[in-house]
């Protein structure tokens, strides 16, 4: 039976060594221990969501809050070489969480939610942070479910000029439109750094937010022949990436350990 995979915080796994003991506290530890009803002796991971899991066995210990966990074995696991970052346009209402489930659960590895001009969602200031804190805890449950070891970092709500200068800084920044006429399975991808995709509203894209892009150093590309969500387009665009530029590496380096 595959272990169960629960985030802990950096602190709580800084020290862990295999034949090491640790405890975490918290919402998660509750949950291993009085929902799932985790017994001593059971397989568990731990994942920091910065890059080191821990791999172990439950341990007694006084508490509900409380998890005990015998280490069997630490691995840091390094950062991928060509970093995924996606631009998302706000989605209305559920189709938010969705958006950075699915491309969490595909390797992203930065969200920054953009206030794009015809946005039906819009995060008033002082409701911004709580609406941040809803795709970060989405995240953070897509990284348990996705049993990866990095949490994707969420940014701040950002304006098209900021969008313009995450493109600029990029080694490669690509905008998913429909009328492209360039591909994004033909389009030419740097073997490290940045690549920034930026995703559009359900509206889509204004003309002076293309335009913009485009300056800045965008290409625009298309996923295919049909239309998808605002809220599947990164997931989708992350997928293609990954699949020509990340995921072959990963199996290239597991068939050789």
């Amino acid at each position: 039976m595959t272990a169960s995979v629960f985030l802990a915080t950096p602190a709580e796994l800084a020290c862990a060594r295999a034949g090491s003991a640790l405890t975490i506290v918290g919402p998660e530890a509750r949950h291993a221990v009085s929902v799932m009803r985790m017994e001593p002796g059971e397989g568990i991971e731990l994942v920091d969501g910065e890059g080191r899991r821990v791999r172990g066995t439950v341990a007694p210990v006084e508490g509900r809050d409380s998890l005990g966990i015998d280490v069997v074995d630490v691995i840091d696991e390094p950062a991928p070489e060509l970093r995924l970052t996606v631009i998302q346009a706000l989605p209305k209402g559920e189709h938010a969480e969705l958006a950075v489930d699915l491309m969490t659960q595909v390797g992203v590895d930065t969200i920054v939610p953009w206030a794009a001009q015809r946005s039906v969602a819009q995060w008033k200031p002082d409701r911004a942070e709580k609406a941040r804190a809803k795709w970060m805890a989405a995240a953070g449950a897509a990284t348990k479910q996705s049993r990866r070891a990095r949490t994707p970092v969420i940014g701040a709500l950002a304006t098209l000029t900021d969008a313009c200068a995450l493109v600029s800084n990029a080694a490669a920044g690509l905008v998913l439109h429909e009328e492209a006429s360039a591909s994004l399975a033909d389009a030419s991808l740097p073997p490290s750094g940045e690549v920034v995709i930026v995703v559009g509203p359900e509206g889509g894209l204004a003309d002076d937010e293309r335009a913009a892009l485009r300056a800045c150093g965008a290409l625009e590309v298309r996923l295919g022949p049909t239309v998808l969500r605002s809220s599947l387009a990164g997931a989708v665009a992350l997928t293609a990436i990954s699949a020509r530029a990340r995921w072959r590496a990963a199996d290239m380096q597991g068939s050789s350990t």
